[in-house]
């Protein structure tokens, strides 16, 4: 059955699909469908996610003074970040990798096998892009919304849960970076997008 947005646009309610690629791949136009997206390979989708993704804007705003007056004169933003924050439901090694920053170290140490080092070690860590998207959720018609954030790293602890009532799942965070290859400040952090037809 084809998902289908109605009016009003406006009132969203559906989840997010996830997608990862390495940092610098470009994102997918606007007019792509979701399942061109999942036939192109060039973006890995997360596959089933827990509780909706999450869509943060911390900031820090400091509020200026002077003697002459008791309340704040001005306002400045010191600090802002964006997170990205969800449950990951599909519990492949190629996700587990993907929560620990690392990368699937092959074949594994035995024929039929795969294998992820639980052991992160170093100081760097990896980054990557992340597009969070569905095909019919924008505020505006029955069209894409996407989350397009070309540089971000997982900073969460994603912990397990092996419950015999319940399936288990990864919690991650993940947190964007200033892009590197930005063209201007206000792509500093990707963008969120809607398609209007």
């Amino acid at each position: 059955m084809t998902q289908t947005n109605t009016e009003p646009f406006e009132i969203i309610a559906g989840p997010l699909n996830v997608y990862f690629a390495p940092t610098g791949t470009p994102f997918p136009g606007i007019t792509e469908t979701d399942q061109q997206i999942q036939d192109d390979g060039t973006w890995t989708p997360v596959g089933f996610t827990e509780g909706g993704v999450n869509v943060a804007h911390p900031q820090t705003i400091v509020e200026l003074r002077a003697d002459q007056v008791t309340g704040p004169i001005k306002a400045v933003r010191s600090e802002e970040a964006l997170e990205i924050t969800f449950d990951i439901a599909s519990l492949t090694l190629e996700n587990y990798a993907l929560a620990l920053n690392q990368a699937i170290d092959g074949p594994g140490t035995a024929a039929g096998e795969k294998h992820v080092a639980l052991y992160r070690g170093g100081f760097q860590v990896e980054t990557l892009a992340l597009l969070c998207r569905q095909g019919h959720l924008s505020p505006y018609a029955d069209a894409p919304l996407s989350f397009e954030v070309p540089v971000c790293f997982q900073a969460g602890a994603p912990t397990d849960s092996f419950t015999k009532d319940n399936k288990a799942v990864l919690a991650v965070s993940f947190h964007a970076l200033v892009d590197p290859d930005r063209v201007d400040d206000e792509s500093s952090f990707g963008f969120v997008r809607g398609g209007t037809a």
